[in-house]
């Protein structure tokens, strides 16, 4: 990948982390996890290395952000291994959008588990309804998303070249 796709994707992944943070401050709920829909693109367009690696960096960008995190990389290390994850789902060629929905959810729901067992340990209460609101939101806002970002991607390495 290209200096400026790496950038994009960064950028990208600030975007999900301010919308994120923003909206949930202001309690819309469902919210879909936009984060998480940057790290599976990256994931599903470039193997399970990247997906981690955005994953960390998406996570971290989570874990500093107002409200941020009890514990400092606990968001990072979720999303990485998401990031992993769907990037091992990776299929080579043309993907239907049908796969990419069902990865994302699973994934989501992989996510919102592990949310709900790191605040049962802390004896937070958890609101099931919210969390599976949020994987729906979340592999529904991925019709629409994923294949944006993939766009934007190949249209920012397609410029370079040209």
């Amino acid at each position: 990948m290209t200096p400026s796709g790496v950038a994009l994707r960064a950028a990208l992944l600030l975007v999900g982390a301010v919308l994120a943070v923003t909206l949930s401050a202001r309690h819309l709920a469902p919210l879909p996890d936009l984060v998480l829909v940057v790290v599976a693109s990256a994931a599903l367009r470039s193997g399970p290395r990247v997906g981690l690696v955005a994953g960390l960096v998406g996570g971290w960008l989570l874990d500093l952000l107002p409200p941020g995190s009890a514990v400092l990389g606990t968001q990072a290390l979720l999303y990485a291994g998401c990031g992993l994850l769907v990037g091992l789902a990776r299929r080579p060629g043309q993907v239907s959008l049908v796969w990419v929905v069902l990865v994302i959810a699973g994934v989501g729901s992989g996510l919102e588990v592990a949310r709900a067992l790191l605040a049962l340990a802390d004896g937070v209460p958890v609101d099931v309804v919210s969390s599976l609101g949020r994987v729906l939101a979340t592999a529904t806002a991925s019709v629409v998303l994923v294949p944006l970002v993939g766009l934007v991607e190949r249209h920012a390495e397609q410029r370079r070249f040209a």
